[in-house]
Parts: C-alpha cells; sequence; structure tokens
C-alpha cells in the first residue's frame, strides 16, 4: 500500500519544506527523472541547459505581436502561448509567463493542451509578477452611466417605497448579456442567470424573508409526479406577506425550499397564490413531494411538520434593501438598489458560463499567484496531464467550482484561498478503482470559505470522489475550511488520506450531514482520516458514515461542539479510535440501518456498486479480504465495526448504539473514557481557545498523540502567514438541529429493528 507516499510533485520539492516529503528515496527519483528526461533530450539532438529559460510578459496594455518583454509585453496568455511555441521551437527549455499587474477579461476560456506543457527539464510557469495583483474574470464590467433611473410607474408602485428612490434599471439586452433567464420550472442552483458583483462582492437576488427562511404552516397536497395527472402541490403560508405577489405570479414567481429533507432545496415557480385561503400551488411536483418526509401520509399527502423552510426569490415587490437585484425576465430589464454612489466598475455582471482556464492533457505547469475572479462556470478546470501545480492563487466569484481535477496524476492545489463560489471549492477525481491504480492529487493548505453560496448542498470545500467519481490515493492535507452550508469534505474512493485539517462553522443551511460526509458504498474503502480539528458546528456530525458505507478510519481527531461526533450508519468495518470528543450533543454512534432498509443481494444500489469491481480477485482481495464472501454472513449488519479508545468530555449521551445483541458480537467495542468538564479541566471560557497543551492532556487519557501545532493552515512558500480562525465561545449551540438518528427511527416504525 501506497497511501502515506508523497507524490512525485512532491518528491520534486515543489511543496514547502514543512511537508514530510524530502527523503533519500525522493531524491534519488528526483534525479532519475532529471536524468532520464536529459538522457531523451540528448538523443533527440536538443539542448538540455536549464539556465536558458523564456521569459515572456503579458499586460492588460500589452500589444499582438509584441516580443513580450517586460516593456513591450503582449496582451493576453493566448498571445503569450503563440510566442512560447515560436521561440521554444521544440527545445526543451525551461518558461515563465509574468503576467503583470491588472484585470485581465476572459471572454473566452485561456485553453491550454497537451502542446502547450513543460517537460521535467523544461518545466511551464504561468504567475504573477507580485501575487494577488493580476486578476482574470469572467464577468462584463458595467459603466455607470448604463443605468437609469425608473420612470415607469407600473413598475414603481411594485417596488416597496422605501426603494422608490434608489433602485436603477439597466437593459441587459442592449449590453448583450446572455444569461438573463427566464428559470426553469424546477431547478437547484443558480438557475442559469447571470449573478452581479458589486465592488468584487456577490449580491443577494431581492428576497422574502431578507435573511433565512420562513415555514410552511400545513401541506394540503403533495403533487403528483407524472402521468397525465401531474400537478404541483399545495401548502398554507403563515402571515398575509404573499398576498402582495399575485402580479409577480403572472410574471413568474418562483419560491426555494426545503420542502421535503434538510439537505435537498428544490426552487420552483409558482402555479398560483390564493389569499382568501392563503394557499401557494407549485407548477410542478419538488422531489420527492411536498411535505417532510418524517410526516406519516394522510389519503396519498404528507401534512408536513411545519419546519418545511422556504423563501422567495427574484421580484420586484421584495426588492426592499440596498444591494438586492432582480430581473425582469419579461423586458430583459434588471433593478437593482446600489449599496453606494454608482462609479465605473463599481458593478460586475457574470456571464461567461465556461471555465476561465481549461488545462487538457497538460503537464510539469505551475500557476502561481493569480487571481480568478467571476464568471458563471468554474475557475480552473484539469483534465488528465501529470504535474500540475495551483498555488498561491485566490479563486473567488465563480458561479461553479474553482478547481476541477478529472483524472491525470499528481495535480496539486495548495496554499490558495479558495471562497465565495456558487458551487464548491475543490473537486478531485482521479486513479483507477478496478486496479486501485492511485491518482497521487493533493489539496494542501488551502483556505476554503462560503462555497455553495448557490448551490447550498453538495457544494462543499472539497469533493474527492463521491458519488460514482473514482478517486484513488489522494491526499486532502492542512486546510482550513469554513462558514459552509453543508459539508466541508464530500468523499469516497479508495485509499485517501484526510489529515490535519480544521473544520468550523459548518452545515449552516441543512441537516442531516456531517462535516466529513460520505455515503452508502462497501466498496468505498481504505480512506483514513487522522488528526482533523472539527468544532463550533453544532448543526452537523463531524464524521458521518451514512448509510452503509464501510471501511474507513476515524482516529486522532479533535471534535469540539458537533451534534455526533463519529456517525456510523449501518455499514462495515469502520474503525474509530483514539478520539478526543467534546461537548458533542451525541459522542459515538452506531447503527444497524441496514437489517430495516435492506441492505441485501436485493439492494440494486450496493450491489451495483459491489459487482463494478472484481473483489475475488488481486488487487482487491488482497487489499480488502473482508469484501471476500461479503454475501455470506449477514450484509446487512454493521460487522467489524471498531470503537475504542476514545475520549468523551461533557456530551449529553456520550455512547449511543443502536445494536441487539447477536449484532453486537460482530464489533468490538472497546473501552471509551467518559468525563465531565470538570474532571477534563475544561471550564467554560470565551473565546474559543484550545492549546497544545491541553490536547496533549486529553489524548493521554486513551494513549494517544495528536500533533496539534501542525493542524491547519501552514507557513510556507506561496503562504507567507496564517490569520488565526475567528474564535467562537467553548458554549456555542445552535437553535435547533436536525438529529440524524430521525431517519433511522422513521424507517424503525414500520419495520422493529433487531
Amino acid at each position: 500500500m501506497h497511501l502515506h507516499e508523497p507524490s512525485s510533485r512532491a518528491r520534486r520539492a515543489k511543496t514547502s519544506g514543512r511537508y514530510p516529503f524530502h527523503t533519500t528515496t525522493a531524491c534519488v527519483a528526483a534525479v532519475v527523472g532529471i536524468a532520464v528526461g536529459m538522457a531523451r533530450a540528448q538523443e533527440e539532438g536538443v539542448p538540455t541547459s536549464v539556465s536558458r529559460r523564456i521569459d515572456i510578459h503579458i499586460s492588460p496594455v500589452g500589444r499582438p505581436g509584441a516580443p513580450g518583454t517586460p516593456e513591450l509585453p503582449v496582451g493576453t496568455i493566448g498571445q503569450a502561448q503563440d510566442l512560447l511555441k515560436r521561440r521554444r521551437a521544440g527545445r526543451l527549455l525551461p518558461a515563465t509567463l509574468w503576467l503583470h499587474p491588472g484585470v485581465y477579461a476572459v471572454t473566452d476560456t485561456v485553453a491550454l493542451s497537451e502542446e502547450d506543457s513543460g517537460e521535467v527539464v523544461g518545466t511551464l510557469e504561468i504567475r504573477a509578477s507580485a501575487p494577488g495583483t493580476a486578476r482574470l474574470t469572467g464577468a462584463n464590467t458595467v459603466s455607470a452611466g448604463a443605468f437609469r433611473k425608473i420612470t415607469d410607474r407600473r413598475i414603481l408602485a411594485r417596488l416597496p417605497e422605501p426603494a422608490r428612490g434608489h433602485v436603477v434599471q439597466l437593459d441587459l439586452a442592449a449590453l448583450g448579456i446572455q444569461h438573463v433567464g427566464p428559470f426553469p420550472d424546477l431547478f437547484r442552483g443558480q438557475g442559469g442567470i447571470l449573478e452581479l458583483l458589486w465592488r468584487g462582492r456577490r449580491m443577494p437576488l431581492a428576497r422574502w424573508p431578507n435573511e433565512g427562511y420562513t415555514t410552511i404552516e400545513r401541506v394540503l397536497d403533495s403533487g403528483v409526479w407524472g402521468g397525465d395527472n401531474m400537478r404541483g402541490g399545495t401548502f398554507r403560508y403563515r402571515g398575509e406577506r404573499p398576498g402582495r405577489w399575485l402580479l409577480a405570479v403572472r410574471e413568474g414567481l418562483w419560491l426555494k425550499g426545503f420542502w421535503r429533507v434538510p439537505w435537498q432545496p428544490d426552487t420552483v415557480r409558482v402555479a398560483a397564490i390564493d389569499p382568501a385561503e392563503r394557499t401557494i400551488t407549485h407548477a410542478c411536483r419538488v422531489g420527492g413531494g411536498l411535505g417532510s418526509k418524517y410526516s406519516k401520509e394522510v389519503n396519498g399527502t404528507r401534512p408536513g411538520n411545519g419546519k418545511e423552510n422556504w423563501y422567495a426569490l427574484n421580484l420586484l415587490e421584495e426588492l426592499d434593501r440596498p444591494g438586492e437585484w432582480c430581473i425582469r425576465f419579461q423586458t430583459d430589464a434588471l433593478y437593482f438598489w446600489p449599496p453606494g454612489p454608482l462609479s465605473d466598475g463599481d458593478v460586475l455582471l457574470s456571464d461567461l458560463d465556461q471555465p476561465l482556464v481549461q488545462l487538457s492533457n497538460v503537464s510539469q505547469l505551475t500557476v502561481s499567484g493569480l487571481v480568478f475572479d467571476a464568471g458563471l462556470g468554474d475557475g480552473v478546470v484539469i483534465e488528465g496531464g501529470t504535474n500540475i501545480l495551483i498555488a498561491g492563487c485566490e479563486l473567488r466569484n465563480m458561479g461553479g467550482t474553482a478547481v476541477v481535477i478529472k483524472g491525470g496524476t499528481d495535480h496539486v492545489v495548495q496554499s490558495c484561498d479558495i471562497h465565495d463560489t456558487g458551487g464548491g471549492g475543490v473537486y478531485v477525481g482521479g486513479g483507477d478503482r478496478k486496479t486501485l491504480t492511485p491518482a497521487w492529487h493533493e489539496v494542501i493548505n488551502n483556505d476554503i470559505w462560503r462555497t455553495g453560496q448557490v448551490q447550498t448542498t453538495y457544494a462543499p470545500a472539497v469533493t474527492l470522489g463521491a458519488y460514482g467519481i473514482d478517486a484513488v490515493g489522494c491526499r486532502v492535507v492542512n486546510n482550513r475550511m469554513h462558514d459552509l452550508p453543508h459539508a466541508a469534505v464530500l468523499y469516497g474512493g479508495n485509499d485517501n488520506l484526510l489529515e490535519l485539517n480544521e473544520v468550523y462553522r459548518v452545515a449552516l443551511d441543512s441537516g442531516d450531514v456531517g462535516a466529513f460526509y460520505t455515503w452508502h458504498d462497501w466498496t468505498s474503502r481504505g480512506n483514513v482520516l487522522r488528526h482533523n480539528y472539527v468544532h463550533s458546528s453544532p448543526g452537523c456530525n463531524a464524521f458521518y458514515m451514512d448509510d452503509g458505507d464501510s471501511g474507513d478510519t476515524i482516529e486522532g481527531n479533535i471534535i469540539w461542539g458537533t451534534h455526533y461526533g463519529p456517525f456510523i450508519g449501518g455499514g462495515h468495518d469502520n474503525i474509530v479510535r483514539h478520539n478526543v470528543i467534546i461537548a458533542c450533543a451525541r459522542g459515538l454512534h452506531v447503527d444497524s440501518r441496514g437489517i430495516v432498509r435492506g441492505y441485501t443481494a436485493a439492494n440494486r444500489h450496493l450491489m451495483g456498486l459491489l459487482k463494478a469491481v472484481d473483489t475475488a480477485s488481486p488487487p482487491w482481495s488482497e487489499r480488502y479480504p473482508e469484501l471476500v464472501g461479503i454475501m455470506e454472513d449477514h450484509p446487512d449488519w454493521p460487522t467489524g465495526t471498531v470503537l475504542e479508545r476514545n475520549l468523551l468530555i461533557g456530551c449529553e449521551s456520550p455512547i449511543h448504539i443502536k445494536l441487539a445483541p447477536d449484532v453486537m458480537k460482530t464489533c468490538r467495542i472497546g473501552d471509551s473514557t467518559v468525563m465531565t468538564r470538570e474532571e477534563a479541566g475544561l471550564v467554560e471560557s470565551s473565546p474559543f481557545t484550545l492549546t497544545a497543551a491541553e490536547v496533549d492532556r486529553l489524548a493521554a487519557h486513551v494513549k494517544a498523540q495528536i500533533p496539534f501545532a501542525g493542524i491547519g493552515l501552514q507557513v510556507d512558500s506561496y503562504r507567507k502567514r496564517v490569520c488565526p480562525p475567528s474564535q467562537q465561545p467553548r458554549s456555542a449551540s445552535a437553535t435547533e438541529v436536525f438529529d440524524s438518528a430521525v431517519d433511522v427511527r422513521a424507517s424503525d416504525q414500520a419495520h422493529p429493528q433487531r
């Protein structure tokens, strides 16, 4: 097994000295790699002197056909690519494309392919001449003069009175903006329209309520999906506010809500509002139908529990505060309340729905010090290739995911600041699950926050091989992930290492989720999650192996102030040991939901994943012998579960094990230590602090060694300083939390647990 070996990028010492990659073997590998590259170059008659370097300078005021000197730069990366090809003329020479300060408007994706690659002895760098000063943007700058005063009395009458003297109008068609709607009847995420930024910040669509949600009073009809009788659901709303939206309904009104479960928001068009009955009817049925999954069906309808959250969006009637905006789809007119006096360049409209940068089968490339800012699509997309390093960059305000890695080997995202994305932070896929061949991708030392600002669930800081995407032998290390609406990490795949990460303030807008979350796969094994610090997140489970997921090791982590600590949802061979779990509502959880939910040969999902790989033959049979014959001995039991030597301090329910005696015998439930806060020497204090000395003292109770000082962001060659995280009081708690065990109990009502 090669889980903890460094990638080839690390062997070439591209990462900073704090990472433990500088071994004798690594040095030998680096020398051999360079020697092979130089030998090949000599065979081809190509000069091999690495002292000969090509430097090409780029500036927003550069010119096509310029020589690319500091005094006479070219104007775009594309022009620099063409110039580099001419200068290299097939020679293996290192090259740097220098981006000078300024804004680089990206109207078409900056695309590099295999022919743009570097070599071991001729790497290619694209870097800012001064880090953070060169900005690539997929947004259009709007001049202040393009905004007009509203003169249409019908529009003014629809606006809230306090807004009428402040809201201005913009003709999107005159500007050539493409993504002007309308929304689909039913969607998740951004809905295909532009985004508006004011002085670098994403502005919210006009909405009610302005913050948070209102709730359904009662569901009257859950709706019908498919067939001749397809119809949207109907619910009774609270209060009188929706009665003022009747004109908006005729032009197009949409509601976003958690209509059935707290992890699946849908945005749906409204067909009708009846103010007399205080009812709203959807234009189509939302996924699973209206009404909480946990309310009992009556005559084909779930009446709900009165906690189904929703809000209205993109309507003139609720444009009532600075920063809000909306589009009137019938006229391609945008209405905006500027937060301050309008000047040229204050407003950006994101309209490019393609990646800012696409790297296809590119190798030996470093991109550093750049700012990727705004666009409806992804920031940087890497497909195939080897040894690409994205380092010391800031990626913000993307409508999609900041960095996407699909395939290839040895790609690294290091020491970047990634924030305020509509989708996720970093998406990683690579390796071959059938052969368990590792990809060696790394996500290291990044600060990632406020992802999922548009797609509010399943758009985490890091996605690693989740939901059918191969990810083998990758590392997620030393990241800080925080202020997230859903999970911090969604993961799956095999033999991945997630360690030394700090995670806090997650699950801010969803429920039944983990800071680290994985789901429903017996074959997703060998993943190690150790020495992470998860805290200040009372709405989530720290480590959530949901619905039968198996074969993970949760070891030596610090968990403070989450709802559950490690939560094992019926899977096999999960190991939870040497963790310090403090002030959680529930400490350790294990259940046997597979008995109720039929995790047997009849389960098409689990069996499909099992049959997709050859578990009876090497390398699978050697790497995971537990899978050989899994169907022969109670596949629906959580066999092989290990809980031992965990420390639980001040937890309301420290050990939450829902197993019958015969099921318990197939697990190893060892000794755990339970203490009060007073016994542990942890008294109430603010601000939230935890020191290395405290961790050492506590971990000694369960014979664990946790390198607390090494958790989270570290100073390296791309991150010159580390700001401390904002502090939280030790007693922080949520006003209301979704208990993940509710889902299990709801199933148990129909089928008593063994």
